[in-house]
């Protein structure tokens, strides 16, 4: 898969002309943070769209990040920038009330999913739910990978909700999460030990 220059570079054009540059964000800066989680999702094989998902995910705020460079009132512009379908990505993940949706996760269960914008409550679509999750994870893992502390912090609340992906998120998605959190274990082992823990 090539980068889609010209789209990557007005991207990145849009995020710096918001100082997605200066702001800090964990050990670094949010641009870098949205580069790599870009760069995750392109090297575990995802579709461009999601992979520029990945690299906007933060343009209208996210549960867990405030800080939004457009009010959803404004999402044609994003449309016009990346896309529909990437920015639906985005629109989704921004969304997601994370405290409704965690708990539901499960291999081989139907959730609900709650649009903290809206309020509305619903049955999303297979394939936008797990695109969803992928984005998540290459979100939470770009964050991961360079601190160690910070995987230990997060291994009891993320090691338990990540195995409950497998099967959801693609193939090398799911193994980066076990090396990053060194669980080079099957999903039925990991549920077992987090339920005696």
């Amino acid at each position: 898969m090539q980068y889609p220059t010209t789209i990557y570079n007005g991207v990145t054009a849009f995020l710096k002309s918001h100082s997605a540059e200066q702001i800090a964000h964990v050990k670094g800066t949010l641009l870098a943070h949205l580069e790599g989680t870009y760069a995750l999702l392109h090297d575990w094989g995802n579709p461009i769209e999601l992979c520029l998902a990945g690299l906007c995910h933060t343009v209208y705020g996210t549960d867990g990040f405030p800080l939004k460079f457009l009010d959803i009132s404004r999402r044609s512009e994003l449309r016009r920038l990346i896309g529909p379908k990437a920015e639906e990505f985005v629109y989704f993940y921004a969304s997601c009330d994370r405290s409704h949706l965690y708990p539901q996760i499960e291999n081989a269960s139907p959730v609900r999913f709650r649009d903290r914008f809206s309020g509305s409550i619903f049955a999303p679509d297979d394939g936008l739910f797990k695109s969803f999750l992928e984005l998540s994870l290459a979100n939470e893992l770009e964050i991961m990978r360079a601190d160690p502390v910070l995987v230990e912090q997060t291994r009891t609340s993320f090691v338990p909700l990540f195995a409950r992906c497998q099967g959801l998120v693609s193939d090398p998605a799911f193994a980066y999460f076990c090396d990053i959190y060194g669980m080079a274990e099957p999903k039925e082992r990991l549920e077992r030990m987090w339920r005696l823990a």
